[in-house]
């Protein structure tokens, strides 16, 4: 195995990871507002008709096609008026959402209607235009949703139009948090790293445990790595993946199961190991807390979900140079003005050269807008790609 891949390489085995091991889990029924953000673990199928009548989709007169103005007006419905009938030759004032009148096949919009007295006015129009057809929004037999599907909000409502309350969703990721470094173990610095990781599993619906720090030991290391990968769906671990002499994960991980991979050409975040162990997917995060961070938005959030983050293009407010080339760089943001302002400079972490070192260890350095990703040097006034947080 390299023993440093691209980013690009990283996605993919990540994707092959995530194929393998992320719907392995058992399925529950959850009262339908405790579904949105879960997963469904089976496809929907309707079993009903929606609309089940011709509906209004404009405010303005109920007609015949083939008929000829002028029209006689008979009346008016509205939504929740029950079904009217209308005879050739005349129309039906009709409000947004109501039932077409039986006899009728189009609406004429009220703005293209002239009426005098009680007779109607207007334009030719074609059979069922401004007319949600019945059924066409699903039939009985029809795949909603496929089995898999994250459940947004607007997923939760058309759930619930087809009357389901319950809906079978997998149960959420368990995942072990593991720190590791004798100054962590000693509370010589605080465990930010951990808490990072419980926060991003909470906003992808997802549940963590701390289970505890361990000191720079390979056994006491090993031996908590391996518990845990008894007892959760996924194993997170903080520190100990650089090359250093008292770096031990990356060296458990292949002993003890698969390594998908060690080290990526992106900065921060580059000592970043993934693999597997008793069939569990361990993920091998950088102690330096922004190095982490970076390591689960690129890389391991690929595993949890596919949804991309919004992008936005903006000019770039200063020059950016890279230290070395042949890696990808994350340069976090603050967005003000239509413009990418990095975040990282404006704390004086550094200059001109962008200093992954500093920023890796600033845990502040992200609480940011967005970031952008770029493989070469960066000119101020230069058209950027930002993907947002918010």
């Amino acid at each position: 195995m390299k023993t440093i891949i691209t980013l690009n390489e990283a996605l993919e085995k990540i994707k092959q990871l995530k194929s393998a091991y992320y719907f392995r889990r058992e399925s529950e029924k959850v009262a339908l507002p405790d579904s949105v953000g879960r997963e469904l673990s089976e496809d929907i199928i309707a079993d009903s008709m929606s609309p089940a009548f011709d509906i209004a989709s404009m405010d303005g007169f109920a007609v015949r096609s083939a008929d000829r103005y002028p029209l006689k007006i008979s009346g008016k419905v509205y939504a929740g008026d029950s079904i009217a009938r209308i005879k050739s030759g005349e129309a039906m004032a009709i409000a947004t959402g109501a039932i077409l009148p039986q006899g009728a096949d189009t609406v004429l919009k009220i703005e293209d209607a002239e009426v005098k007295k009680d007779l109607l006015y207007g334009k030719k129009l074609k059979m069922w235009e401004n007319v949600f057809r019945r059924g066409s929004d699903y039939s009985a037999g029809d795949r909603i949703f496929e089995k898999n599907h994250r459940i947004l909000s607007q997923s939760a409502a058309l759930l619930y139009s087809l009357g389901i309350e319950n809906v079978p969703v997998y149960k959420k990721i368990k995942a072990g948090i593991i720190s590791t470094g004798t100054e962590v173990y000693n509370g010589m610095i605080k465990n930010t790293s951990a808490v990072l990781i419980q926060g991003f599993l909470k906003e992808l619906g997802h549940e963590s445990e701390f289970i505890g720090a361990v000191p720079d030991d390979y056994d006491r290391t090993k031996k908590m790595l391996l518990e845990a990968c008894q007892n959760f769906d996924v194993v997170f671990t903080t520190g100990g993946v650089s090359v250093g002499e008292r770096d031990f994960v990356a060296d458990i991980i292949a002993e003890s199961g698969e390594t998908v991979f060690h080290r990526v050409a992106i900065r921060p975040g580059k000592p970043c190991a993934v693999g597997i162990v008793n069939e569990t997917p361990v993920f091998a995060l950088p102690g330096k807390p922004t190095g982490a961070f970076t390591a689960l938005e690129i890389m391991v959030r690929r595993y949890f979900t596919d949804m991309p983050r919004a992008m936005h293009k903006l000019t770039i407010n200063e020059d950016v140079d890279l230290p070395e080339k042949g890696f990808v760089y994350i340069i976090f943001v603050k967005i003000a003005n239509n413009t990418a302002i990095g975040y990282g400079r404006e704390m004086k972490l550094f200059d001109r050269e962008y200093n992954t070192a500093l920023i890796s260890a600033s845990p502040r350095s992200c609480v940011v807008e967005g970031y952008l990703i770029t493989d070469r040097d960066l000119e101020k006034g230069e058209l950027v790609n930002v993907y947002l947080f918010y």
